[in-house]
């Protein structure tokens, strides 16, 4: 534990610090607008895990959305490198990427986990249960590909679109 320890400086602490604190607000806010969007999706007629499913979409899309200039400006100080355009796209990758994770942990939590064991408790509870492992798991992945690709210079886009001349 010691030698991890000397690795760690307190830059990188403070780092994970303004990130967990950006991600706890886009946590936020993918949480509590899943709840409105899952009624919605129940009122359309949707059946229950359609409802489900879509509704952790499009919550986390709404929380990828408000969670770039938080992440960008404050959590990864990039504020004056010039490359917006191009960390917004690396952004989105690898927020679709945690999306993956987030979806695919959220609804199999729920089927194998909290529909089986907990079929006792409510719907909410089981669905936000569920949500809340697939969150849990998202940050994660969202940490790690935006403390090494997002906010970083990789050639990527110079790759994906080519400077015209």
């Amino acid at each position: 534990m010691g030698k991890v320890a000397k690795h760690i400086n307190k830059k990188e602490i403070g780092g994970f610090l303004k990130f967990f604190l950006t991600g706890t607000f886009g946590a936020a806010v993918n949480f509590l607008s899943q709840i409105p969007l899952m009624d919605m999706f129940l009122k359309l007629g949707w059946h229950d895990n359609k409802a489900f499913a879509w509704s952790v979409f499009w919550a986390y899309m709404i929380s990828t959305a408000v969670s770039f200039i938080p992440a960008k400006l404050w959590a990864f100080s990039a504020k004056g490198t010039g490359n917006t355009r191009r960390e917004w796209l690396k952004f989105f990758i690898i927020a679709s990427l945690a999306l993956g994770v987030q979806e695919i942990i959220s609804i199999l939590v729920r089927n194998e986990i909290a529909n089986v064991y907990f079929s006792e408790y409510s719907e909410l509870l089981k669905n936000k249960g569920s949500h809340l492992a697939g969150m849990a798991c998202s940050f994660i992945a969202n940490f790690i590909g935006h403390r090494f690709f997002t906010f970083r210079t990789t050639g990527l886009y110079k790759i994906i679109k080519p400077e015209s001349n």
